[in-house]
């Protein structure tokens, strides 16, 4: 018996076993290869060789295949059914007998293009309703090549300059390598998704059963690989059947649940859902283990899971620090924090100036969180302004009945002296002593915004005019309702005396600013529900499949 002859033999008795660890074990992708499989492609390349004789070897070694490996022949189970037979099998098992012949490290494209059509023979193995799973482990960790090849692909565009020119559509979209090997992924997902050969609800003994074992281990590769490609559309589709179809997540690995919800996490925070982004991130960073072997990944949920916290409300403590996974990250975030909380707005603008002059800037780009956290928190900026505005120079009421009152006209003064501090340099900021204590050539200095850029796209249009930051009192008036409106501060503006009056004081114990300035984190919680889009919690009914009883139903108009 030849050495061809023998492994098929030895994978002939591993399906009869239901052995899938010791079928993966056989059909090994990846260099450096033992010797016994040095001869086999040796073998392969003198008996079976590629070329312009490639489809007629393949044909020889899926005929060699059937003849042998008699698994994928129909016959019948144990309690006497018929089984179906698995052609497909035969033709994976040719496939990569092929791709071992023809593989070349030094030539990626060659290996990217070889491995997905394996991999899309390996998914139509996985497909037959009761042997399908047997395949499932090999299915994983070819996908995993697959993925981290095209992203390497992906980060050499003079590789693959030529296939991406050849791309091109009518309407100038192309899909990148590392969006096709997706897909390809994305049918092995559906089919474990899709799996009817399992235990109702896809669940025995508390486990997932059949196929369904491997739904987030396939939906991670592909949310791996199309987050590395920049599109975060097509995860939509991922995380819309997990909440059709999935059984729930807390089933799952804890390394398959803190990977899936990191990733969708980062889903939620791309698209400004920062409370859905904190609750997915929150539990992964729970379920992570605490583990020195695991702070890179730890470190990774912590960043955003700062930054999703922040844009609600929650700053990072003392004690979030000084975990390990923390390094250095109060440097980043805590200038950020302590010019929200208070409410000094030329610091916050000097670091998300769009120059990215700040040390912190390189890092929030990186890690794509510099727009959000450079917009977004600038809200509950505001409400800092106000309420250190009231602790100076509000009113407290004359007497019992009377409104605690902010005097609009001093907030004004107060946001204009910070815009036009903004618009110095540093070292001209901190040279200022403010006002009586100035410099003569302060007097000289022009702090107005500089309108001589125009960009491209609005170049010649009629009367266009700068954004100036300044604003006025009508414009701080308009903050002032946007924070009331937000339940951010509790009050009413009166337009007569363009004040602020605190309503609730009575309530608040005679405090003012407790009954004015509510509590920035229970104030945005009581807008969400803990339901996030992409996540089957236990008791959460799968869509599809139900069954509507009309039994003692009304009749319509009834």
């Amino acid at each position: 018996m030849d050495l061809l002859t023998r492994l098929l033999a030895e994978l002939n008795a591993a399906l009869a076993a239901h052995d899938p660890e010791k079928l993966r074990a056989i059909l090994i992708l990846e260099p450096p290869f033992p010797p016994p499989y040095l001869e086999l492609i040796a073998h392969l390349q003198s008996e079976y060789p590629g070329g312009e004789y490639a489809a007629e070897s393949e044909e020889r070694l899926e005929e060699l295949v059937r003849d042998v490996v008699g698994e994928v022949a129909e016959g019948e189970d144990a309690e006497g059914r018929p089984v179906q037979g698995w052609g497909q099998m035969a033709g994976f098992v040719a496939g990569w007998m092929c791709f071992i012949r023809d593989l070349d490290v030094g030539d990626l494209l060659a290996t990217y293009v070889g491995l997905s059509e394996l991999q899309v023979k390996i998914n139509s193995a996985l497909q037959h309703p009761t042997k399908g799973i047997l395949v499932l482990p090999t299915l994983i960790g070819y996908a995993k090549v697959l993925a981290r090849v095209a992203i390497g692909l992906d980060k050499r565009p003079e590789l693959i300059r030529h296939v991406l020119l050849q791309g091109d559509g009518d309407d100038g979209r192309r899909e990148s390598l590392p969006e096709k090997a997706a897909n390809v992924v994305r049918q092995a997902f559906i089919t474990c998704l899709n799996d009817r050969n399992t235990a109702p609800g896809g669940i025995k003994d508390g486990r997932p059963d059949g196929k369904k074992v491997g739904i987030y281990k396939t939906a991670n590769i592909c949310l791996k690989v199309l987050f590395q490609a920049d599109k975060l559309e097509s995860c939509q589709t991922i995380f819309n059947n997990i909440s059709n179809s999935s059984p729930p997540l807390s089933i799952y690995p804890a390394s398959e649940r803190v990977t899936y919800l990191y990733y969708l996490g980062k889903f939620h925070f791309s698209y400004t859902r920062f409370y859905e982004a904190q609750l997915a991130l929150q539990k992964a960073y729970e379920d992570s283990p605490a583990d020195p072997t695991c702070i890179p990944q730890r470190r990774l949920i912590l960043i955003h899971l700062i930054a999703a916290n922040i844009l609600l409300g929650r700053f990072p403590s003392e004690h979030l620090y000084s975990v390990p996974e923390a390094h250095g990250l109060r440097d980043v975030f805590e200038p950020l924090t302590r010019a929200i909380r208070k409410g000094d707005l030329e610091s916050y603008r000097r670091i998300t100036k769009l120059d990215r002059s700040h040390p912190s800037a390189a890092f929030l780009c990186r890690y794509r969180m510099f727009y959000q956290l450079g917009n977004y928190p600038e809200v509950f900026l505001w409400r800092s302004l106000f309420r250190k505005v009231f602790l100076l120079t509000g009113e407290r009421g004359a007497t019992e009945r009377s409104a605690p009152t902010l005097d609009l006209h001093a907030v004004t003064l107060v946001f204009q002296y910070f815009e036009k501090r903004a618009l110095m340099s540093p070292s001209l900021a901190a040279a200022d002593g403010g006002p009586g204590r100035r410099h003569i050539s302060f007097v000289l200095q022009d702090f107005t915004l500089q309108d001589n850029y125009i960009d491209p796209d609005f170049e010649g249009l009629p009367e266009a005019q700068p954004y100036t930051r300044v604003p006025d009192v009508a414009e701080v008036e308009c903050i002032c309702a946007s924070l009331i409106v937000q339940g951010l501060m509790n009050g009413y503006i009166s337009k007569k005396s363009n004040k602020f009056a605190v309503l609730g004081t009575r309530k608040a114990g005679g405090d003012p600013v407790r009954a004015g300035w509510p509590n920035v984190w229970e104030v945005v919680k009581k807008r969400y529900e803990d339901r996030v889009f992409g996540w089957r919690r236990d008791g959460e009914r799968t869509g599809g499949g139900g069954v509507i009883r009309l039994a003692g139903a009304r009749a319509a108009g009834s």
